[in-house]
């Protein structure tokens, strides 16, 4: 009787924990705050791909749906093959739980290669299949001054909002980067932006003030940003939304 106690006492302990995973999952709304803490990253910087270019486009979009999507269970033993797992965040149309981890840094430190094959994946589906390598040679890496203006005032009244806002950055040629704004800030002049960028571990600011027609970076040179996956991370949010309120 004692032992058949103790299992249930055990049993609802492992499911109290489950509970408690999912509620902290929750409360953490703010993705842009959670975006800035490296836990919540990927562990690794952008790599491999096509020609070794990189997979950046989509390493940014997989860490947004992995904030958004992924719950994260270190009470319950990891999986020997995550696949499964990575390829729902991919796809980002339900909540995953990743057992075994507390992070997505921690998650993605031991299950690296498996994400990177999932990414290198997904892009060749998107360029070979879609065709969104064409989407790099749209845009400018330059514009006026007003046309500058106006795509960070649109773009700071997303970021007030709370959007974790996926941007196509334009380097001059045909080669195309990605970044997430996580945070704006007014200036006297213009704005600072916080973003998290696949080619670097930690976050980084960038300043736009009147009359810059570009940002300009020592590696990339000059480039214009362009926002793109609005409807993606409304779905995301969606997602989100629904999970939560059925708890």
């Amino acid at each position: 009787m004692k032992r058949v106690l103790f299992v249930i006492s055990l049993l609802a302990s492992v499911s109290s924990f489950a509970s408690i995973s999912e509620r902290n999952f929750c409360s953490q709304a703010n993705m842009q705050l959670k975006l800035s803490k490296a836990k919540n990253r990927l562990s690794f910087t952008n790599r491999g791909g096509l020609f070794n270019a990189g997979v950046c486009w989509w390493h940014s979009r997989f860490t947004r749906n992995a904030n958004y999507l992924a719950v994260f269970n270190p009470s319950k033993p990891a999986l020997e093959d995550p696949t499964a797992l990575i390829k729902k965040i991919r796809k980002g149309k339900e909540v995953v739980e990743i057992p075994g981890f507390s992070s997505l840094e921690q998650f993605s430190r031991y299950y690296e290669e498996e994400i990177q094959k999932v990414l290198e994946s997904w892009q060749l589906i998107d360029g070979a299949v879609n065709q969104q390598w064409i989407v790099g040679l749209w845009g400018k890496s330059e514009v006026s001054p007003e046309n500058m203006e106006k795509r960070m005032n649109k773009l700071y009244a997303r970021v007030s909002q709370g959007e974790v806002v996926y941007q196509k950055l334009q380097i001059d040629g045909i080669d195309a980067h990605a970044w997430l704004v996580i945070d704006m800030a007014k200036t006297a002049n213009g704005y600072k932006l916080l973003v998290v960028d696949s080619n670097y571990r930690s976050t980084d600011v960038y300043t736009f003030e009147k009359g810059d027609r570009s940002f300009e970076h020592p590696y990339y040179g000059k480039f214009v940003p362009y926002t793109g996956r609005m409807a993606e991370e409304r779905r995301l949010k969606k997602t989100r939304a629904e999970f939560c309120n059925g708890l």
